[in-house]
């Protein structure tokens, strides 16, 4: 089994400007999806971190907690979400209805 067929939801590529903020600064997103996100920053967080952070997707904040699941010195990391409210989840899938599929995605036909 490879490692996209292990994936529990799409992932997507998000409208530029979408970012995280986190206490250590921001980054961008390189993709996401409603379990996660990798996020482009040159220092990532160890594996195993626990992480409070904001997603920023153009003028809304949604609080999320999670954990970093990989990282990759030089590229960053993977955070997995463990929390989000409710009305969190609702905007997240909005926006992500309106995105396409992240180039590392296969496109359905």
């Amino acid at each position: 089994m490879n490692e996209k067929d292990k994936r529990a939801s799409p992932r997507f590529k998000p409208k530029a400007g979408t970012h995280i903020v986190y206490i250590e600064g921001s980054a961008a997103i390189r993709d996401l999806s409603e379990n996660g996100m990798f996020v482009q920053d040159p220092e990532p967080l160890s594996d195993g971190t626990k992480i409070k952070f904001a997603l920023r997707l153009g003028t809304f904040d949604i609080p999320i907690e999670g954990i970093v699941s990989r990282s990759a010195a030089g590229q960053g990391m993977v955070i997995q979400f463990t929390d989000m409210s409710r009305e969190s989840k609702r905007r997240l899938r909005i926006h992500l209805s309106e995105l396409g599929p992240s180039s590392q995605e296969p496109k359905k036909s």
